[in-house]
């Protein structure tokens, strides 16, 4: 007993370590002062801040005239609602327990609250699976993960700080549901799931995995009423909260997303009404007949159309060759598939335990280990398709690694006992194999040093904003003192255009009404603002008086020359407009090969062949006429670069390194 109580204690001290140094590690970017960070944070502070004022009621009927001007935007049609209702309520507790916060503060704290409740979620997972070492083990992991300290940092308030807690909170009771308490664990688990559901589009995911979790159980032959249950309770919950979601709808609800958990509904029922067939080789007939039957039918369903097409982000998943046809997905960073360096990078030696823990879990192929495979085999796989899915990755990777360390040292363990026929001997192999059993955590530990070091290294930055849209770990307030700037001297009637990535900021730090977002949600515009910026200037003049542009906004975070007259050179590996042009040129359409070439260039005593604005139609490109209107007296005389000037665009603010130009549009 005391053994026992002891093991608890140091899993407990341990637990709290865990916790404790995610949350540090997250903490790290404060010394640079208390901000949001990213780009989408700043429109659920819009969100919640609009709450606070006009009621949580009035955000159904939400309609703002300021963002895809001027046109305008029906928010609750296009945006989820849990990230800025949580932030509004996070706000209202915090003040009613005395703690005086501005919002912006409270919202950029509660990503931190979220790690450290979500370390606690993962170690209860892990317990749940396998045992207390996996908990821990899984914790641990998601502590130090990179990305997972990135999406639960302070100042990123977006949907995974607050979806990945529904998430996490479904999985676990879920769990829990098929051990005891089955229909108050599973009413829990669905509606975390559901609470998932409108905040995080991701929630696709854990809603098929659970479904294709009874699926398989059901094809194995461990079926019982108590699954049936639970996934009824479950996926009820989770799809009628899709049904209610304003920017999602009943349509949605049934749909091709939603044809697991509508086909392992209806499995199970099957399964119910053939338990009472007495006779085992009929029911055994029946079942396979009818579950199969039941998976072509709706495999059918699917491809035929009949439940509505896949289309957008979704579509990837099933066919990811449809990122051929999707140019504005290719061009945002999030949504870009996760390399094999992306794996190495964040998962280091768990890359070469996870393999060992798939073997183990298809050899032991208990209804846990099953959880763990399939867990870890769909989150793979979404990241595969989309890199901002690698913060699921971290905690399912981890379980079946530690499946994998935990059964290794069994092994040991069980391997060297086996050999000893006295009790002396059966005592030394016990002794033996424990110090097999720390060798291999020890070695295992090593491993995990360049990954703690790595990610702290990453996450003590400043956040976005103050970097200066960089992700340097300096203050650099060209952004910051353009969009005080912005606030204080542009009509409060004034469009600014822009290229969507830096709409949020625009609308809401600087208050003015702009003609695309981060929201990417109008293709059309969107392609439009891409055709302003590569063609010559009339034409750029033409869409922008269509839009009833006012001011323009261009961003490059230019590398000075010490020349005389001064020449910025576009960094290449910090992305500005100019590098941007290329992703422009994606979605437009047009010719890379028509804008950028490489001129030769003395850098650093080397000859480098660097890419500039040197094709056919760069010169009278209007955004690089914009980009380069400072530097045009350099490029030509010392380069041979000649950029056409401006004709209808005021300069009329500059940054102080010179990365935010801000052009008045003059259409007479």
């Amino acid at each position: 007993m005391r053994i026992l109580n002891l093991r608890k204690t140091m899993t407990y001290i341990i637990l709290i370590g865990i916790i404790s140094l995610a949350v540090i590690i997250r903490l790290l970017p404060m010394r640079w002062g208390v901000y949001l960070d990213e780009f989408d944070p700043y429109i659920h502070y819009k969100g919640a801040m609009y709450i606070l004022e006009n009621g949580f009621s009035s955000w159904f009927s939400w309609f703002d005239p300021t963002r895809w001007a001027p046109w305008g935007t029906d928010v609750p049609k296009s945006a989820q609602l849990g990230p800025p209702f949580t932030g509004a309520l996070f706000y209202i507790f915090l003040k009613q327990i005395g703690i005086n916060v501005t919002l912006q503060e409270a919202l950029a704290f509660f990503p931190i609250l979220s790690g450290a409740i979500l370390t606690l979620l993962i170690f209860i997972l892990g317990k749940e699976l396998v045992n207390s070492f996996v908990g821990l083990f899984s914790a641990f992991v998601f502590a130090i993960d990179p990305t997972s300290i990135q999406r639960t940092g302070l100042g990123f308030f977006d949907t995974e700080a607050t979806g990945l807690l529904g998430m996490f909170i479904s999985l676990v009771f879920f769990v829990k549901a098929l051990k005891s308490k089955t229909i108050p664990y599973a009413i829990i688990s669905g509606l975390a799931l559901g609470y998932m559901v409108i905040c995080w589009g991701a929630y696709l995911y854990p809603l098929n995995f659970l479904a294709l979790y009874t699926i398989v159980l059901v094809l194995l032959g461990r079926w019982n009423f108590r699954l049936s249950i639970v996934i009824t309770i479950i996926s009820s919950i989770a799809m009628f909260s899709m049904a209610l979601s304003p920017n999602i709808g009943i349509y949605a609800a049934i749909s091709p997303y939603t044809a697991a958990p509508m086909t392992s509904f209806i499995t199970c029922l099957v399964m119910a009404a053939t338990s009472f067939i007495q006779d085992k080789n009929l029911r055994r007939k029946v079942v396979i007949g009818g579950v199969f039957s039941i998976i072509t039918i709706a495999i059918i369903l699917v491809l035929s159309g009949v439940l509505g097409p896949i289309a957008g982000k979704f579509l990837l998943f099933v066919n990811p060759l449809a990122r051929l046809e999707a140019p504005i997905v290719g061009t945002v960073g999030e949504q870009f598939p996760a390399t094999w360096a992306a794996f190495f990078y964040n998962y280091h030696i768990l890359i070469l335990l996870a393999p060992a823990g798939a073997y183990f879990a298809l050899k032991g192929m208990k209804s846990e280990d099953i959880f763990i495979f399939l867990f870890a085999l769909m989150a793979v796989y979404g990241a595969a398709i989309y890199i901002r899915l690698l913060i699921i990755v971290a905690p399912a990777i981890a379980m079946l690694s530690g499946l994998a360390i935990n059964n290794i040292i069994h092994r040991f363990t069980k391997k060297e006992a086996t050999k000893s026929n006295t009790k002396s001997k059966k005592a030394r192999a016990k002794q033996l194999g424990r110090v097999y059993g720390i060798i291999i955590l020890i070695i295992i530990a090593a491993g995990f040093v360049p990954a703690v070091y790595s990610s702290i290294r990453a996450s003590s930055r400043p956040v976005m904003l103050v970097s200066g849209c960089t992700g340097y770990a300096a203050s650099i307030n060209d952004w910051i003192d353009a969009l005080n700037w912005m606030r204080d001297n542009i009509p409060q009637s004034s469009i600014v255009g822009c290229w969507w990535d830096y709409g949020y900021w625009i609308n809401v730090i600087a208050n003015k009404s702009v003609i695309a977002d981060n929201s990417t949600i109008n293709g059309t515009q969107i392609k439009l603002i891409a055709e302003a910026f590569l063609n010559d200037e009339n034409y750029g003049l033409e869409i922008f008086k269509m839009m009833r542009v006012e001011y323009v906004v261009v961003f490059e975070p230019w590398l000075i020359a010490a020349t005389d007259p001064l020449i910025g050179l576009p960094p290449w590996s910090v992305i500005g407009d100019f590098e941007k042009s290329t992703a422009m040129m994606a979605i437009a359409g047009y010719d890379v090969k028509n804008y950028i070439g490489y001129l030769p260039l003395n850098v650093g005593g080397r000859t480098i062949n660097y890419p500039l604005p040197v094709g056919s139609k760069a010169s009278s490109t209007l955004l690089y006429k914009l980009l380069f209107h400072p530097f045009r007296e350099g490029y030509n005389k010392l380069l041979g670069v000649y950029i056409e000037p401006l004709e209808n665009f005021e300069l009329v603010y500059h940054s102080n390194n010179y990365w935010v130009l801000i052009y008045k549009v003059n259409y007479s």
